[in-house]
Formats: structure tokens, sequence, C-alpha cells
């Protein structure tokens, strides 16, 4: 069944729907078949999808009879519709002309017949049209009376025939006042002054003149007029070239836009002249923040003394140093909603570590910068923090940030690079902050190179960096959330009166996580388990869950550490899934951030030099004193104090020995039968101490006496048995010994 159309759409007609002009081309029974005039598309629309479109006021159909008449209308007004498109001297010329329409009609109404002759001057029904004009429009002075001799000021009326051509226009174009209007900008002469190769030669010039090397108009000019091509022919149509003032005519003739971005580039174009943004981003407190690092165009430094030294990269600390002049990088969290500011750190550099430290500071308390730097009022809460915004800076754009942020829960969003419309709050903050902030202190850099031609600012620098800290933190805390706002969707309310009404409409802001601060946001240490617990940064924390979670014995664990608050960390193990949490051991940190308990550990380390000399002196003198007293250090200049080492090493020696055997000895022996003998015959012979010599040599015919050798060797030496027989012993060396009783065991 063919649905029967609610609306009247005629063929031809034009739906503007989408963003886009369509033309009814025929009235199909599932729709209308358009044609796209930008695209040459050709698709059909259901009757269902137009006829919503208009009752929701989202599509606007123009019908071909109402086509030809704006064409029409167009081409009388050259272009013009309105009458507010014309200038307010030309509207109130079309005012005063509309009532002399107006008066004829009413006229014409009482029964008063008008003419062309009748309304010329000195026409008999001219002073009543006048008079009547000068009812309906008064101001326009029609009568013209005189003052003091002279012609008062007021509009010229022309003749009756101009009269009646203004109304006879006005009701041919359906009664709209705007072709009342002058036409003289239609006058002149139509065909081109000048020839197409003339006309060619401006576009050339022009083209060469919209690069991004921004050359200057008169040079391109010049060098053109060398290299131009002209044929015969169009040098005989006209042999000079245009002037440099017919082409600095069509320059300026040239949209700024297409000026901007043919010299200027995209970039820079649609920073300058792209359109602007008027949505109304977020409703609610921390529902969704812009945060962004700027260079700040200021230099600090801890006394203002410039002071000049070659230094290695590689070796150069990367703390900002008291008495180095540098520009430093400001680092500003900004709630979209409120346009508080959440959060602001200063930094020699833009890299992750600060961008998490800014998020950290995002979702803490605030109060112990109002304290340190004297703030009157309270910064803006912790927060849990929603969807994010960041260009594709590196200090935003990177694996380690984005980590941290999915944990947290955030929703991370990457607006385009060089795009400040994109997060144009927190643009706006950078800009605001350096004119109420920074241009007023010593160092000011200005906004770009070689603005201030007269100030040297690294000469005039004065400000250490915590004194800037401090400025830019009174600013955002005591200042900014108090001032009123102008932008899009805060109508002159304050950020702080802002956040009161985000509270009061949407309800209490989502309070932040510890542990996921912790966990994702915090620093992470590589250390190993003992039995008083475990050490980050050289600063102990303990808990019976970390023991357990070590079972006693020595184990590597990764500590996660708030940087702001030590209370307390959580402790990770690989290949446990449980996460320990672990109190602070040593509660004089219990208030301190990681960067003053490692700052008050320094200053314990580093004392004065001198005063360090003489507690060495003392600490040398009590130490000799105890040792001399002690008796245990003997004097090093006795050689008895060296003999020590050499007495255990011979005991070590023997130590060493792994068979005892006695050694050889030449003794008496006996021949077989002969052993119990004890008379001289016997041939008992005694045994002397080693070392001795004999009391009376040999005689010739005695043998000579066996060597020091084993009896073993011996005897196989002179081919005897091993315990064979010897020669007699001497007389002389036989002697009586005397043995007293054992009473002790020599094992």
């Amino acid at each position: 069944m063919t649905s029967q159309p609610l609306y009247n759409i005629p063929r031809g007609s034009i739906l503007q729907l989408d963003g886009r002009e369509l033309t009814v081309s025929v009235r199909e029974e599932s729709g209308y078949a358009v044609e796209c005039k930008e695209t040459g598309e050709c698709f059909t629309l259901s009757l269902e999808r137009v006829e919503t479109a208009i009752r929701n006021r989202d599509c606007e159909i123009i019908k071909p009879a109402d086509v030809e008449k704006r064409m029409a209308l167009l081409e009388h007004t050259d272009g013009l519709e309105f009458v507010e498109q014309l200038s307010d001297k030309d509207q109130r010329i079309v005012q005063a002309r509309l009532a002399l329409v107006i008066a004829q009609d009413e006229l014409r109404a009482e029964g008063v017949k008008l003419t062309q002759r009748s309304m010329n001057k000195g026409g008999t029904h001219r002073r009543l049209l006048l008079t009547r004009a000068e009812e309906i429009a008064p101001g326009h002075n029609f009568l013209g009376t005189r003052r003091g001799g002279k012609l008062a000021s007021g509009f010229d009326v022309p003749q009756g025939r101009t009269l009646a051509n203004y109304r006879d226009v006005y009701y041919r174009f359906e009664q709209n006042p705007v072709v009342l209007a002058d036409r003289d900008r239609m006058k002149g002469r139509r065909e081109p002054r000048l020839c197409e190769w003339q006309e060619r030669f401006i576009d050339y010039v022009l083209n060469r003149w919209l690069d991004l090397r921004q050359p200057k108009l008169a040079s391109v000019f010049k060098l053109a007029t060398k290299v131009f091509h002209r044929s015969a022919r169009e040098m005989a149509q006209e042999i000079n070239f245009p002037s440099i003032t017919t082409v600095r005519t069509r320059a300026k003739a040239i949209s700024d836009v297409v000026a901007v971005l043919g010299r200027g580039g995209t970039r820079h174009g649609t920073n300058t002249k792209g359109a602007g943004s008027t949505d109304v981003r977020a409703l609610a407190f921390g529902e969704k923040f812009e945060w962004d690092q700027c260079l700040l165009s200021i230099f600090t430094s801890g006394d203002g003394v410039v002071r000049a030294e070659v230094i290695n990269p590689k070796e150069a600390p990367q703390e900002l140093a008291d008495n180095e002049i540098r520009r430093c990088w400001l680092h500003v969290i900004l709630d979209v909603a409120t346009r508080e500011v959440l959060g602001w750190i200063i930094s020699e550099t833009a890299d992750a570590d600060h961008s998490k430290a800014l998020l950290r500071m995002a979702t803490r308390d605030k109060t112990k910068e109002k304290v340190r730097y004297g703030c009157k009022q309270d910064p803006a809460p912790p927060v849990r923090l929603g969807l994010a915004l960041a260009d594709n800076g590196t200090a935003t754009r990177n694996a380690e940030v984005y980590a941290s942020q999915l944990g947290m829960g955030m929703t991370v969003m990457t607006a385009r690079a060089y795009q400040p419309m994109d997060k144009q709050m927190v643009e706006r903050l950078f800009g605001t902050t350096q004119w109420d902030v920074l241009n007023f202190q010593p160092g000011y850099t200005g906004s770009r190179p070689g603005e201030l031609t007269g100030y040297d600012p690294k000469g005039s620098a004065e400000l250490s960096h915590d004194q800037l800290y401090g400025t830019i933190t009174r600013y955002f805390v005591d200042e900014y959330p108090f001032r009123p706002h102008r932008g899009t969707g805060m109508f002159g309310a304050t950020p702080r009166q802002k956040r009161e009404e985000a509270l009061r409409r949407y309800g209490p802001i989502e309070a932040p996580s510890q542990r996921s601060r912790c966990l994702h946001l915090g620093e992470k240490v590589r250390a190993t388990t003992t039995s008083e617990g475990v050490r980050a940064f050289n600063i102990p924390f303990n808990s019976k869950a970390l023991q357990d979670l070590a079972a006693g014995t020595a184990k590597e664990v990764t500590v996660h550490l708030d940087p702001d608050d030590l209370r307390k960390v959580y402790v990770t193990a690989e290949g446990d899934e449980e996460v320990a949490e672990t109190r602070l051991s040593m509660t004089i940190f219990k208030d301190q951030s990681l960067e003053e308990a490692i700052e008050i550990m320094e200053n314990a380390m580093a004392s004065n030099p001198s005063l360090r000399v003489l507690h060495e002196e003392n600490l040398s003198e009590a130490m000799q004193r105890r040792a001399t007293e002690s008796g245990f250090f003997p004097d090093s200049r006795d050689p008895l104090s060296y003999r020590k080492i050499e007495q255990l090493r011979r005991r070590a020696d023997k130590l060493h020995q792994v068979e005892a055997r006695p050694a050889a000895y030449i003794g008496g022996t006996a021949a077989p039968g002969q052993l119990m003998s004890r008379g001289r015959a016997s041939g008992v012979v005694p045994a002397r101490p080693a070392g001795t010599a004999p009391s009376k040599p040999p005689s010739a015919s005695t043998p000579p006496r066996a060597s020091t050798s084993s009896p073993r060797s011996a005897g196989q030496a002179d081919g005897t048995p091993e315990t064979g027989a010897t020669s007699a012993p001497d007389p002389d060396d036989i002697k009586t010994m005397t043995f007293g009783p054992i009473k002790d065991s020599k094992l």
C-alpha cells in the first residue's frame, strides 16, 4: 500500500537537509528521488525521513517558484537579499523610500487619484504625499522647510515617475524593502579593461606571491615581467604589463583566509583564521579535563647573577640548580566544566615523569602548597578524573602515561597536533598566565623572540625556581578561581562559583583511590625483602603481609610508592597474586613527601667540610687511645709481632701430611741365631744418634756403612736380602744403655 505524503514537495524543489542542498527529481512510491548539487550523487529519501526532518525543523523546502524569484531578486540587487546587508546610510535611504511607498498606498486607499504628474514637483498631490510620509517616518524632513534663509537638510524626494517606480518594484519582488536601495554600484563599465594575457599575468604573479617563503609582491612583480612568456599576437594586443598598483589592488581583494593559508601554511591559517567553538563540553566537576605543557616566557635564577660554564650533557645533573639561569616548563591540568586549575608543576623538561606528577597533584590535597606559599584561599579539592584530553606531545603521548591513565579508570582522548581549538581552554590559560603574571616579573622574555629589544631577560633574572612556583601557586589559588570568566558556558561566573553550581546540580564528586594512585601513578622500585621489611629509596617499610609474602626468605619484589604520601606502599612479587600493603616503619617521614624525605637524608649526609675534618680528627684520636689501652695490639716495630703467621703456617704444613712413617736409620744387625747374644762376638751394634760421627773410623777390612735410605732400597742395591747380616761392629762403638721405667704413654 502506497503511503500518502503529508507535505507538498513538487518536482524541482530544493531540500536543505543535513548541510546539503538536494534537488527533488521525481516523487516515487517509496519516497523522493533526489540529487546532490555539490557531489552529483543520486539516491532516494523515504517519506518518513523527510517528514520527520520537517517536523524537527531540520529540513528547509525551497519550491521552484521560490527559486526563480530568489534568483531574480539576487540579480536585481547584485547579490543582496536582506536590508541588514546594507550600510547604515543605505538603510536610512531605504526607510525613507519605503515611507513614500506606504504613503502612496494609503492615499490611494482613501480615494486620492495619484499620477506621476501629480507627484512631480509643483504637482497637486505632492505636498499631501510628503506630509503623509513625514507622519509615517518622522525625522527624514521630506518637506525641506527653510530655516534662516537656508534650506534645511532632508531627504531629496525624486520626481513622480521615480516614486511610482519605487512602488512597482516593491510589489514586484513581494514587498522586500531591499529592492528600494540604490544600484549605483552596478553602474560603470562591464567589460574587462585588461586583455586576456594581462589577466593571466596577474594570476601568475599572485600565485608566486602566495608562497610559504612569503616573498615581497614588488620583487615578485619585477622578476615575473622578465620570465613571463607572451606571443607576438598578445604583444600586438597590448605591449605593456599591468601596473604594480593594479596587482596590489587584486592582492588586497584576495580573502584574508586565502592569503594566510598561502603565505603562512595550513597549520598557521587554521590557528589564526579557523572557526571557533562554543560547545559546552562538560557539566560535572571532574567529568572532563584538559592538560598541556608550555615553556614559560621567563628566565629564573637563584640570585640573578649570570654564570657560564662548559658542561657535559651526559654528566650534568637533571635537577634545577639554584644558580642556573634557564626557562622552565609549566604543566597545567584544568577542569573543563568549572575552569578550576586542578594541578600545576614546573620542571626543566616535558616528559612522562612530570605528567604523572601532574596527575598525582590533581588527585591529592594541595593544602601543603597553600601553607608553604602563603595562600589565603583553599585550592581545588582532589577528584577522580574522568575523560582526559591532551595533544600529541611527548610528555602525554607515551605508553607509560597512557597505561597510568587507563589503570586509574580514565578515558583517554588525543587531540590533534597544533590544533588549539581542540583544547582551547587550557591554551587560553597559558596566555592569561603570561599577561597577568609573567609580564610583570624580572626576567620576562616576551611572547616571541626579539620582542623586547631594549631589555635583557637573562641579566635581569632574579626569581628562583621556587619563587616562581610560589607566584604561580598564589595566582591559581587566590586569584584565578575568583575572577569572572567569559568563556563558553561560564556567562561571567567565576570558576569557584561554577564549581559550587556543579556540585549542587550534579551531586558530590567522586573521591580518588589511594591504592590506584600508588599502583598506577606512583614510582616503582625493585628491592629485596629482609627480616626488617623492604627499603625503597633507602626508606624502610614493613608489615605482616609483607613478611607472609616473603616467607622468611630474601625475595625480590616491586615496591609501588606514592611520592606524595609515604605512609604506606604496595608490594608485588612475580608469581604471587597478592598485593601486600606495607606501612612506613620510620615514622619520622610520616608527614613528608618523597622529595622532602630525600632532602632530609641528603642534608644529614652533606655537612660542613671543615667541621667534618675536625670530627674525623677527634674520632681518630679516640680510636687510637682505645686500641692502645686494650693491649691487644703490640708495638708494630717489634719483630715478634710478625712471627705468629709463620708459626701458624708451619703448623698448617704438618696438618697436610696424610701418612706417618718413621725416618730410616742405620742400626746394629746380628747374624741369624745371634739376636739375643750380648757378647762382642754377637755383633750387636747399638744405634748412634743422628748427626754424630763415629768414635773410631772403620778399618779397611770393614765394609762401608749402609746409607740412610730405606732398608728395602739399601738391600736391593747390594743384592742382599732386606734383613741380611752385616759386618761385625767395632768393639769401641758398643755402649751400655739404661732405660728408665715407662710411666706415661708417648702416643
